[in-house]
């Protein structure tokens, strides 16, 4: 079980960091409204084999997202790193994940805070700390 835990808070741990790196190529665009909702957080590196970093955003602003970004990624790290093995971790980990594709926190560190979430619910559900309130 620690195995099982230490690699979900690391995998946490990375998504929350790699979704915040997207705010600052965000922010540095400036109080532009993006022309879709897909949008490179760093244009700059479009060339790389990173395509500019990806990012999904409902906000019509590259400023508003990119601090979203810095918040909801320092929070899902936050949460991996202390709250992911307690009852609703897991769960709460998957909506701030959610989030964090929204704000335009990038389109792959969510699916890993999703993923470091489901693997929370599954240890949780092997710990019997589903059910207990407070644990």
């Amino acid at each position: 079980m620690r195995k099982l835990r230490a690699a979900i808070i690391g995998v946490g741990i990375f998504a929350g960091l790699g979704g915040a790196t997207h705010g600052p190529g965000e922010i540095l665009q400036g109080n532009v409204s993006p022309t879709a909702i897909m949008i490179k957080a760093w244009p700059q590196l479009a060339a790389t084999a990173l395509g500019g970093e990806p990012a999904i955003t409902i906000i019509p602003n590259y400023i508003v997202p990119g601090i979203l970004a810095i918040f909801f990624g320092i929070l899902v790290t936050a949460w991996a790193g202390a709250y992911v093995e307690r009852r609703m971790g897991g769960m709460i980990l998957i909506l701030l994940s959610i989030a964090m594709l929204l704000v335009g926190a990038g389109v792959v560190p969510p699916l890993f805070g999703v993923a470091a979430g489901i693997m929370g619910v599954v240890l949780n559900r092997r710990t019997g700390k589903q059910g207990v309130v407070g644990a």
